[in-house]
C-alpha cells in the first residue's frame, strides 16, 4: 500500500518514536529527581526544609493537570508537550543555582507548572496512538520510561559518585531538549493526539459516598508510599551507601515495574481490582517495616524488587476500581485522579511529615512509623470493600 502524503512524513508520529520519548523523557527525570535530595541534604538543608520543598513540589499537581490536559484537548498532545518540556528543561538547567531556601520554594513552584503534566500528557499520548495502531499496547510503550529512569539510574549512580551531584541538572535538561526533538510536528498532521480530558464535576464526587471514600483511600496510600518514592535516597544514604547504590535501588525498583505493564491487565482480570489493591497495600506495609527494622544494604536493595507490587499493580487496580465508580466514558478522569489524589494531595501531606519526622526519628524511625501507617490503612480499606461489596468486581 503506497502513501502519498507530503514530504514532512518523517515527522508523524510511531511506535519507535513513542518509545523513544518515553526513553529519554524518563531519563530526564531520573538523573535529578534521584539525586535531588541527596543535593539538598548535601549542600546543608534541614528534613524539614527538604520535606517542605518536596511537598510544594507535589502540591499542584492537582491544579496544573487538568489545566494542561484542556490546552492539549485544544493544540493536540505533542506540540503541547514538546513545549512543556523545553520549559521544564530551562528551569531545571538553572536548579542547582539557586541555594536561598524561599526562592527555591517559588523556583519549585514555577518549574512544576511545567514538569508535571510531563508524564500524563506522554501516557496520553501513547494511550490515542494505541487506538490509532492497535498492534501496541499502551503497557509495552509505557514500559520504555521504567527502563529509561533505571538505565539513568545506575549511570548516575556511578558518575555522580565521582563527580559533584550537582551537575545532574545540566544532564537531566539535555535528556529533555532531546525528547523535544523527537516530538515534532508536521504542520499539516495527520493524525491530532488529544488526551480527552473531562473534568469531573464536584457534585459528582460528593453524592457518590463510595467514591468519596475511595478518594481517602487513594490520598492515604500516597501518603504512606511518600517515604518510598520520594525519601528513599536518604534512606540509604542514612545507611551509608553512596550514589551508586543510590542509583542502583532506584534501578531495581524501575525494573521491577516492567512486567506489570505487560501482565498487570491479565493479573486484574483473574483476581479483581479490590484484591489487587488489598495485596499491594499489604506488600507496602511489610516493606516499610523491613526497612525500618532491618539496616543492610543489600537487604534493603532488594525489597526495591516490590516497587512493581506497591505502585504500578496498585494503580492498574486503583484506575480499574475507579471505572466501575465513575460514568462510562470517564478513564481519563479515573487516570487525573490518581495523579492528583496519589501523586498530589497524599504526596505533599507525607513529604512535610517525613521532613519533619526525619530530623526526630532518622529516616529508618520513619519507615517504621510508616508502616503502622500502612497496616492501618490495610484495615480500613479491607474494611471498605467487604461492607461495600460490587457485583462487577471479585
Amino acid at each position: 500500500m503506497h502513501d502519498n502524503s507530503g514530504p514532512h512524513d518523517h515527522l508523524e508520529l510511531t511506535a519507535n518514536k513513542v518509545r523513544t520519548i518515553y526513553l529519554l523523557m524518563y531519563m530526564g527525570f531520573s538523573f535529578w529527581r534521584v539525586f535531588y535530595n541527596v543535593y539538598l541534604e548535601d549542600n546543608g538543608f534541614s528534613g524539614a526544609q527538604i520535606g517542605a520543598l518536596n511537598a510544594f513540589m507535589q502540591a499542584i499537581v492537582i491544579f496544573v493537570i487538568p489545566v494542561w490536559g484542556i490546552v492539549a484537548d485544544k493544540k493536540g498532545i505533542r506540540p503541547t508537550l514538546k513545549w512543556l518540556i523545553l520549559a521544564a528543561a530551562s528551569f531545571i538547567l538553572f536548579l542547582g543555582t539557586i541555594k536561598i531556601f524561599w526562592i527555591l520554594i517559588l523556583y519549585i513552584l514555577i518549574l512544576m507548572v511545567f514538569h508535571h503534566p510531563l508524564g500524563p500528557l506522554a501516557d496520553g499520548l501513547a494511550v490515542q496512538f494505541t487506538h490509532k495502531d492497535s498492534k501496541h499496547t499502551y503497557g509495552g510503550l509505557r514500559s520504555w520510561g521504567s527502563l529509561g529512569w533505571a538505565i539513568a539510574s545506575i549511570i548516575g549512580g556511578i558518575v555522580f559518585t565521582l563527580v559533584d551531584v550537582k551537575y545532574v541538572f545540566p544532564v537531566s535538561a539535555v535528556f529533555f531538549v532531546a525528547t523535544a526533538y523527537f516530538l515534532r510536528t508536521p504542520k499539516k498532521r495527520k493524525t491530532i493526539y488529544r488526551p480527552d480530558f473531562k473534568p469531573i464535576e464536584a457534585n459528582m464526587v460528593f453524592k457518590n459516598h463510595l467514591l468519596l471514600f475511595f478518594i481517602v483511600i487513594l490520598t492515604l496510600y500516597g501518603l504512606a508510599c511518600s517515604s518510598v518514592n520520594t525519601y528513599l535516597n536518604l534512606y540509604f544514604k542514612e545507611l551509608g551507601a553512596k550514589n551508586n547504590v543510590i542509583g542502583l535501588a532506584y534501578a531495581i525498583q524501575a525494573f521491577s515495574e516492567v512486567p506489570f505493564f505487560f501482565i498487570g491487565a491479565k493479573i486484574l482480570k483473574r483476581i479483581g481490582p479490590r484484591r489487587v489493591i488489598l495485596i499491594s497495600i499489604a506488600l507496602m506495609a511489610i516493606r516499610l517495616f523491613l526497612y525500618g527494622y532491618i539496616s543492610n544494604v543489600t537487604i534493603a536493595l532488594l525489597l526495591g524488587i516490590l516497587q512493581g507490587k506497591t505502585l504500578s499493580f496498585f494503580v492498574v487496580g486503583a484506575v480499574e476500581f475507579m471505572h466501575l465508580l465513575l460514568p462510562k466514558g470517564r478513564h481519563a478522569t479515573a487516570q487525573t485522579f490518581i495523579w492528583g489524589l496519589y501523586f498530589g494531595v497524599g504526596s505533599t501531606i507525607g513529604n512535610l511529615v517525613i521532613g519533619f519526622l526525619k530530623d526526630l526519628k532518622g529516616m529508618m524511625g520513619v519507615m517504621t512509623i510508616f508502616g503502622y501507617f500502612a497496616l492501618g490503612l490495610f484495615l480500613i480499606t479491607f474494611l471498605y470493600f467487604y461492607l461495600n461489596r460490587f457485583k462487577k468486581t471479585r
